[in-house]
C-alpha cells in the first residue's frame, strides 16, 4: 500500500467518523442543549434554526460529502475560522516547544556521551523533569517568572508554557533516544572515528546521531503530532488560545459544531503525522523497514 493511499485511506476514515459521529448520539443533541440550559431556545423555530447551523438540516449521506458550514452554538462564529486561528496558535507554541526541546535534549546527549558522570546525572535530571506534573511545574513557573520577578505576562506569551512543555518532555526524549544511542553505540563507527582523532562534536553529529536518524526522525515527527494536537493542560493554566484550549471550552459547552470540526484536525494531526514519520524511517533507514 502506497504512503499516498494510505494518508487518504486515514483522512477520509477520519473525516467520516467526525461528520458522522453525531448520529451515533441517541436522540436529538438539541434536546439535550435545551435541557441544560446551554442556550437559550423560546420557539420552533429556534430549534429549526439550530439543527441547520450544527448541519443536522441535511442526510447523513450529504454531510459526509460536504464541508462544514456550522456556527459554533455559543458565540454564533462560523467554525473554520474559529479552529484555523486555533490551529497556528497551537501550531506556534508547537514550533517553540519543539525547538527548546531539541536543544535541551541534544545538549544532555552530548554531555552524556562525553561522560559516563554527566550521563549519569542527565538520567537523574530527566527521571525528575519527567515526573513532575505540568500542573504543578506550570504555576510554578508562573508565580516565579510572571508574579514574582515580572519576565513574562501572566497570559497572552508563548514563550513561558513552551519551556514549561519542552521541559516535561526533555525528560522523556532524553531516556527515549538515549537507550537507542546505547543500543547502537557499540555497533558504530564512534571508536574508528576517534581513533582518527576527528572531533568530539563531528563524531556526536556524523557518526552517532545521523545513523540513527530514520528512528530519531520518526520519533520527533509522531511527538510533533502530539504536541500540535494537545499541550491542553499547558494552554489551560497559561491561558493559550490553541486547539486544546478551545476544545476543553467546547466540551464543557456542549458546543457541538466546535466539538466536530475539532476532533477532525486533532485526528487527522495525529494521524498522518504517525504516517510520515513512519515513511521518513523507511526512507532513512531501508534496512530497518
Amino acid at each position: 500500500m502506497s504512503f499516498f493511499f494510505r494518508i487518504l485511506l486515514v483522512i477520509s476514515f477520519v473525516w467520516v467518523f467526525a461528520r458522522g459521529a453525531i448520529y451515533l448520539l441517541p436522540g436529538d443533541p438539541v434536546d439535550y442543549l435545551v435541557n441544560e440550559s446551554l442556550i437559550q431556545i423560546t420557539n420552533e423555530k429556534n430549534i429549526v434554526e439550530i439543527h441547520k447551523r450544527m448541519d443536522l438540516d441535511i442526510s447523513f449521506l450529504q454531510r459526509i460529502t460536504s464541508l462544514p458550514r456550522s456556527k459554533s452554538l455559543i458565540n454564533d462564529e462560523p467554525t473554520l475560522p474559529l479552529m484555523k486561528k486555533a490551529f497556528f496558535n497551537s501550531l506556534k507554541l508547537t514550533f517553540i516547544t519543539f525547538l527548546f526541546t531539541f536543544i535541551f535534549t541534544l545538549l544532555f546527549l552530548y554531555l552524556g556521551y562525553l561522560s559516563k558522570r554527566w550521563d549519569a546525572f542527565g538520567n537523574a535530571v530527566s527521571i525528575f523533569l519527567a515526573s513532575v506534573p505540568i500542573f504543578i511545574s506550570g504555576p510554578l513557573l508562573l508565580f516565579l517568572f510572571s508574579l514574582k520577578l515580572n519576565i513574562f505576562p501572566v497570559t497572552g506569551h508563548a514563550l513561558l508554557p513552551s519551556i514549561c512543555l519542552s521541559l516535561y518532555l526533555t525528560g522523556f526524549w532524553f531516556r527515549s533516544i538515549s537507550q537507542k544511542i546505547t543500543q547502537y553505540l557499540p555497533h558504530s563507527a564512534v571508536p574508528g572515528a576517534r581513533a582518527r582523532g576527528l572531533d568530539e562534536k563531528r563524531v556526536f553529529l556524523f557518526y552517532l546521531i545521523a545513523p540513527c536518524a530514520g528512528g530519531l526522525i520518526r520519533f520527533f515527527t509522531a511527538q510533533l503530532g502530539n504536541l500540535l494536537n494537545g499541550s491542553l493542560i499547558v494552554e489551560i493554566i497559561f491561558q493559550w488560545p490553541g486547539l486544546g484550549y478551545l476544545l476543553s471550552d467546547a466540551i464543557t459547552k456542549r458546543d457541538y459544531p466546535v466539538i466536530e470540526v475539532g476532533l477532525f484536525t486533532v485526528s487527522l494531526i495525529t494521524l498522518i503525522s504517525l504516517q510520515v514519520g513512519k515513511w521518513l524511517q523507511i526512507k532513512l533507514e531501508p534496512k530497518q523497514a
